[in-house]
């Protein structure tokens, strides 16, 4: 009996070596190597909602050329005549893409002659990125280039729609050869700008209104902030490790993990968070870098509003970028105010790594407190005030624009005229009247 009961344990025991061995050898976890990349955090609460590329790249202005020397302009807070032919435009094919130089097109008789359409995006748009927005042709030669600008128009002796991009080094133009676009669909276009306010140009640069714009609206509007601790469970992978610092005399606040380092200032309403990486050899890749930088805000808490791709730029080096992103209040760009730091979010990064992250910790409401119409000037005396300072030779753009006043428990948002000027920087030029 008891050699029985010895002999069914033995098998018993064998039988779960075999088992154990089938395990061992089909289900061994595998032995790849997962890297994880120093900025893999989990991801916090939501703080806003999350964007896309495309969704943060739109045009600074539409110019609508009328024929006979008429213009006209529309910006983002134009609706619905912007958003209808943004719309329209992103529905189209734009294949066969030729290089070709600058110089091959007469473009002050185009604009003066020629029905057609502006998109100018004010700063360099990689074609990659803009692939995203637009449906153009990903297999040419030069997809790796940037434009500032699409030019899309009726030939007045032919009757042919052609359609340009515009490289950002001012040499070369791309000309898509097979645009899914016809004259009635360009005359459609410009006919919404036959009532608009009238513009003029002396460079084809800078537009200016013929008259004072009235399409301008003071706000007040109500804030609330995020908090530090929002920010830091955000920001950090274990928010329990990290330690206040209280920086002497100016009374910022700083927080830090031993690495890291988050600081917060104007009491509570501007942040800056630094995470060092190693310096890094070789030329970085735009595109990645603005990826990564939509991808790091969306995992880190998130947009509060409407945001645009303003500035692409490596000041640094090479292989460091600065990414700038513009606010907008009902489709209006924020631009900084005396002594309030707002209006943008700003990320520098490394090869695709994040090293920089600057905010603002205000959120504006989604309904403002009060509206007061308000006009802005026009005409000879806008272009006085353009000449009269001390960079209006440099002045690209001209745009209604936000300056915010930060008060109690709101902002008010008074409109002003913004310049774009030749390196990318924006000033006030003028104020709005009653």
């Amino acid at each position: 009996m008891m050699e029985n009961v010895k002999s069914a344990v033995l098998g018993l025991l064998v039988a779960l070596s075999l088992v154990q061995s089938y395990f061992l050898a089909y289900s061994m976890p595998s032995l790849e190597a997962r890297v994880k990349s120093g900025q893999d955090y989990v991801p916090a609460e939501p703080l806003g909602p999350a964007l896309e590329v495309q969704d943060l790249l739109f045009p600074e202005q539409i110019v609508l050329h009328l024929g006979q020397d008429r213009h006209t302009v529309f910006f983002p807070d134009n609706a619905p005549y912007y958003d209808l032919i943004l719309k329209k435009l992103q529905g189209r094919d734009f294949k066969g893409i030729q290089q070709s130089t600058a110089e091959a097109v007469n473009w002050d008789q185009v604009r003066r002659e020629d029905q057609g359409l502006e998109l100018r995006f004010g700063r360099p748009i990689p074609f990659q990125l803009l692939q995203s927005v637009f449906k153009i042709d990903a297999d040419f030669l030069f997809s790796r280039d940037a434009i500032d600008r699409i030019w899309i128009f009726v030939r007045k002796d032919s009757q042919e729609v052609r359609t340009f991009f515009f490289s950002s080094d001012g040499r070369n133009v791309y000309e898509a050869q097979r645009a899914d676009l016809t004259v009635g669909d360009v005359q459609t276009n410009v006919g919404f700008g036959e009532y608009w306010t009238p513009f003029q140009t002396a460079n084809g640069q800078l537009y200016v209104p013929e008259k004072p714009y009235d399409w301008v609206t003071e706000l007040k509007v109500p804030i609330t902030r995020y908090t530090t601790e929002q920010m830091q469970r955000n920001l950090f992978f274990d928010p329990g490790v990290t330690r206040a610092i209280q920086e002497q005399g100016d009374g910022n606040r700083i927080y830090t993990d031993g690495k890291r380092w988050l600081k917060v200032a104007e009491n509570g309403g501007w942040m800056s968070y630094t995470d060092p990486v190693a310096p890094t050899e070789g030329q970085t890749d735009l595109s990645d870098n603005v990826s990564a930088a939509v991808q790091f805000v969306n995992q880190h808490g998130g947009w509060n509003g409407p945001f645009r791709l303003t500035q692409t730029g490596a000041p640094a080096s090479e292989a460091d970028s600065a990414i700038r992103f513009q606010q907008y209040y009902k489709q209006v760009p924020i631009v900084p105010g005396q002594n309030l730091t707002f209006g943008y979010m700003e990320l520098r990064l490394q090869q695709g790594t994040v090293t920089s992250y600057d905010r603002s910790l205000l959120i504006l409401g989604d309904t403002p407190e009060s509206r007061t119409s308000r006009s802005l000037p026009g005409g000879d005396a806008l272009r006085s005030m353009v000449s009269q300072t001390d960079y209006g030779s440099a002045v690209l753009s001209l745009f209604p624009a936000y300056r915010p006043e930060l008060g109690k428990d709101a902002v008010t948002l008074r409109p002003v005229w913004a310049v774009r000027l030749a390196d990318g920087t924006v000033r006030i030029l003028a104020n709005a009247s009653h």
